[in-house]
């Protein structure tokens, strides 16, 4: 599969995929409303070596492509507010900023256990100021996305 030049997101899906289907009909509905940006279906069951080239592991898969080049590469059920973001991004060349509730709880967990592991060890500043900066990363991106 080329890159394409124009305004193009990828969809990688499969049959089997709950989370793929559940995804799909605020897809179509974003996709409508962006009449600039190409929107590709890409069976994954039935093409395997074309999501295997494009360097796909998992349903679904959105990639965006703009100018020739990829502006993102999202693996996972996008709620609608998640979508708007991706095609939007497409559609003016910038890179898709849209952060998932899955990665702000991920930053934000992550913060808190290495913190208290730091603590808890003696205390390990080192571990005390990674967890730290992490949590605080995952509440600036939580504040982000509620603005």
């Amino acid at each position: 599969m080329s890159i394409p030049e124009i305004a193009t997101i990828i969809e990688v899906w499969a049959p089997w995929c709950a989370e793929c289907k559940a995804m799909q009909p605020s897809v179509d509905e974003i996709a409508a409303e962006h009449p600039d940006v190409d929107l590709v279906m890409l069976n994954a069951a039935e093409r395997p070596d074309d999501a295997a080239g494009l360097g796909v592991r998992g349903t679904p898969t959105l990639i965006g492509y703009s100018g020739g080049r990829e502006v993102f590469r999202k693996t996972g059920r996008r709620t609608p507010a998640e979508l708007r973001l991706l095609f939007e991004s497409v559609a003016t060349g910038s890179a898709a900023l849209a952060v998932g509730r899955v990665d702000v709880a991920l930053r934000l967990g992550a913060g808190a256990v290495l913190t208290v592991l730091g603590l808890a060890s003696g205390p390990s500043w080192i571990l005390v100021i990674v967890g730290v900066a992490a949590g605080l990363f995952g509440y600036l991106t939580m504040h982000r996305r509620a603005a």
